[in-house]
């Protein structure tokens, strides 16, 4: 079981539509896992923290989450006992290319929940 993060860019002052953005998902037992989206708002960590700090970030369950309180969760889940989901699917199968490890954390370019 885990939970998915996400927040809000490009939403409308008038009418509220937006475009909802993938974080990652933190899951019990494993790293957590970021969304890469392609690359489109930032291509590391370094670059996600500087990104996200104006942002609201809420889980799937509408919960709002602080900026201080997702980073301490994602550091907190960096441990050798969980798993890295590129490595266990890179022994899954080695030629996947849409799994990276940037800076030692996990990224994924696919769709996931």
């Amino acid at each position: 079981m885990g939970t998915n993060y996400y927040t809000k860019e490009n939403e409308c002052k008038h009418c509220g539509r937006h475009e909802e953005i993938h974080l990652g998902k933190s899951s019990f037992g494993w790293q957590f896992s970021f969304q890469y989206n392609s690359g489109k708002y930032y291509k590391n960590v370094k670059e996600m923290k500087k990104w996200l700090k104006s942002k609201v970030i809420k889980d799937e369950y509408g919960a709002t989450v602080s900026y201080e309180y997702f980073w301490k969760m994602v550091k907190a889940k960096q441990t050798k006992e969980n798993q890295n989901h590129v490595e266990y699917m890179m022994k899954e199968n080695p030629n996947y290319e849409r799994e990276y490890i940037i800076d030692g954390y996990s990224f994924s370019d696919c769709e996931f929940s």
